[in-house]
């Protein structure tokens, strides 16, 4: 059986089609989006999850390049294919520190636009001469024109640390859109995309009817890839990638739920995996962390940094959907942001209080959130970072959980006074993030019908079973016996490797292990 072709790193949905790369159909949403919503939105979604091909797509579809979308579902609901001009907008073409680099890098894409009407507006400003290219598109064809702005924050997300230099870009963007506001006869349809939503940018007060849909419950599975469409579109790859790694079905599909799903973009809850890690998975045969290995997260960086962000920060935070919309100047908090760009996701939804509990969303994002966070908010010393992960790696291999807990000990108490461990989910996380660099298989918070397990290790022999106690008067033997009372072993009686149970105590005075016990 022949390998598929996966389109990794491929955004341009002509070239999917053509060379016949995977395609996961979103059609039916692309005839929606244009035709029974609105005129003019945005979306909200991380980086690397579809909005370039989405953005692609719209082109084409607009263009009229009927062709393209034989057999897909837009087939049977496109009567009247209509050509429309086009201006679509790459603005990660003006991501940089500089802004004059920003400005020049706009330039030089409004300039290839008005080649093609012989315009030459250079002395007027960038949003006039956005202004006359939508006219004058509309007077020579006919018909109104379409524009298409895709990664339209990613110059500000350069500088999200740097207010000067955001003010200036700012100032940019105002001269930019402002004029599209008193547009509307000359637009067919508006669409923008970005990582996140500045409420104050004018790009949200100029175009008065742009709808966010990045929350609503008929968009949420617009990106990514869906659990219903990867059990329709991938059974022959998941078949093969179980045969490659010497599982059953099941263990692959548990496997890729557990590392690539778990995004929630609204109320609905639809279970979404990232697609970027779902085709490079494919392609490679290979489990990986591709996302968050895809490019180094400087924003996420800034914005950690800038907010000065904590490990405990993060799982079980709530956020008032209105709160998605706070202006940036007046941020309190990363969380927002964070969600928006794919860090956090959506764990529960309560429509009575329109709050929001978010969480992380899937095993990838945990290793390397944490990961990027380790050096920040425990040592940031590398090498005794590495040295721990080797000890670690050693001592599991040989199944010795007695060395592998000794050198998190050490590394604890090593840490300044101010760093370490504040409660217990810092202590879960520290153990996940180093269990999970050497390789072993790491669950925290594993829920069962009495309780919920704090750190669950899986290795090809062995089963831990961790409960941690944070207290001074807490024992081992409290810690052992409430695994024994809530039943954590249970849902691993079937599986025939060697269950060990493991009862820890946390000194919260030297915020290191104090003791542990193994049964």
């Amino acid at each position: 059986m022949s390998r598929r072709r996966f389109p990794v790193g491929v955004q341009d949905f002509e070239s999917i089609i053509k060379d016949g790369f995977v395609y996961v159909d979103k059609t039916e949403y692309i005839y929606d989006l244009a035709n029974n919503y609105g005129n003019a939105m945005f979306l909200n979604r991380p980086r690397r999850f579809g909005k370039s091909l989405l953005c692609s797509t719209l082109r084409h579809y607009f263009q009229g390049h009927k062709e393209l979308f034989k057999g897909l579902a837009i087939e049977k609901l496109e009567k009247n294919w209509t050509e429309y001009p086009v201006f679509n907008f790459d603005m990660s073409q003006c991501k940089h520190d500089n802004p004059d680099y920003v400005a020049q890098s706009l330039n030089l894409i409004l300039s290839n636009f008005e080649k093609k009407y012989d315009l030459s507006n250079a002395q007027l400003s960038f949003g006039d001469r956005l202004k006359m290219l939508i006219i004058t598109a509309h007077e020579r064809t006919g018909s109104r024109a379409v524009l298409i702005f895709d990664e339209y924050d990613s110059p500000v997300l350069n500088v999200i640390d740097e207010p000067e230099k955001m003010d200036v870009i700012r100032s940019i963007y105002n001269s930019f859109y402002g004029p599209v506001k008193n547009m509307g006869d000359h637009l067919r349809f508006v669409f923008i995309t970005g990582i996140t939503k500045f409420s104050q940018m004018s790009i949200f007060s100029t175009i008065n009817n742009l709808s966010n849909i990045s929350m609503l419950k008929e968009w949420e599975g617009l990106c990514g890839i869906t659990a219903q469409e990867l059990e329709r579109d991938f059974k022959e790859d998941i078949d093969r990638l179980a045969t490659e790694l010497n599982y059953t079905q099941e263990q692959v599909m548990q496997k890729l739920r557990d590392r690539y799903d778990g995004y929630h973009f609204g109320p609905k809850m639809i279970d979404v995996y990232n697609p970027f890690s779902i085709v490079n998975t494919f392609a490679n045969e290979v489990l990986k962390d591709y996302w968050f290995a895809s490019a180094t997260p400087s924003a996420l960086i800034k914005i950690l940094d800038l907010y000065n962000f904590k490990l405990s920060d993060i799982e079980g935070c709530e956020i008032y959907n209105r709160d998605f919309d706070q202006p940036f100047d007046n941020l309190e908090s990363a969380i927002h942001i964070l969600y928006q760009s794919g860090y956090l996701t959506i764990k529960n939804y309560e429509f009575d209080f329109d709050l929001y509990t978010l969480g992380i969303p899937n095993g990838e994002v945990f290793s390397g959130l944490y990961s990027t966070l380790m050096p920040r908010y425990l040592s940031k010393s590398h090498d005794a970072n590495r040295n721990l992960i080797r000890i670690v790696q050693r001592a599991i291999f040989k199944d010795d959980i007695n060395t592998a807990l000794t050198a998190v000990q050490n590394y604890l108490s090593a840490l300044p006074y101010d760093l370490g461990v504040k409660n217990e989910l810092d202590f879960e996380a520290i153990l996940k993030v180093v269990f999970d660099c050497v390789g072993i298989e790491t669950q925290t918070e594993v829920k069962n019908a009495r309780g919920r397990c704090d750190v669950v290790l899986k290795n090809r022999n062995t089963i831990y079973v961790l409960e941690l106690k944070i207290s001074s008067s807490a024992t081992v033997d409290d810690a052992l016996a409430q695994i024994d009372e809530k039943n954590y072993l249970i849902p691993y009686w079937n599986d025939p490797r060697r269950k060990v149970k493991v009862g820890v105590t946390v000194d919260p005075e030297t915020r290191t292990i104090k003791e542990w016990k193994v049964e």
